[in-house]
């Protein structure tokens, strides 16, 4: 069996990590996994809200109750289940996320930080309104959200990554960041 390359997105709210993972499933295919999707499993059969606050709640009340490194291992498991040698993991955002898939894959994980200045990912997220209530959100809410126990460690994370995109521009330049970076991966 062939060894699989893993790419860790992280990243601050509506910063582009999907629209990362897009391009790089576009031009080299793979599959992208989330926590946000494990999370929305679990909100899903409990019927509550899909919304930025529950996932935060569940977030750390699974990381509490079951150890820090919960969602991380359950994405390992779900990796095992891809048939594919390119996975893209979305939703590492707190330290020692990045711990089971260093110890898992090694050399074969890249971690890559994606950025964007806030007011242009406040524009974003009101315009796509991807959970609930983010087209209502004003900036300051946005803004509140970003100092959240699973936010706020996003940047400093984000510093240490083996590669860092600022999304600040149109969807070409960005395409160009993500092509050099996978041509090095």
């Amino acid at each position: 069996m062939k060894k699989k390359t893993i790419i860790g997105i992280i990243g601050e709210q509506a910063g582009g990590k999907g629209a990362v993972s897009d391009i790089i499933i576009k031009k080299f295919g793979g599959s992208r996994l989330t926590t946000s999707n494990i999370l929305r499993r679990t909100l899903d059969s409990l019927h509550i809200k899909f919304s930025r606050e529950n996932l935060i709640t569940l977030a750390l009340s699974l990381k509490k109750g079951l150890g820090d490194p919960v969602l991380m291992e359950a994405m390992l498991k779900d990796i095992e289940k891809i048939d594919s040698d390119l996975v893209i993991v979305d939703g590492i955002r707190m330290h020692g996320d990045t711990d089971p898939f260093i110890r898992e894959y090694g050399d074969d994980f890249h971690l890559i930080y994606v950025t964007a200045n806030q007011k242009l990912r406040y524009e974003r997220s009101k315009g796509r309104g991807e959970k609930s209530g983010e087209s209502e959100a004003s900036f300051e809410e946005f803004a509140s959200k970003e100092e959240m126990a699973t936010e706020k460690s996003i940047s400093e994370i984000g510093k240490t990554a083996d590669f860092i995109i600022e999304n600040n521009e149109g969807y070409k330049e960005l395409t160009e960041k993500v092509m050099k970076i996978m041509n090095k991966i």
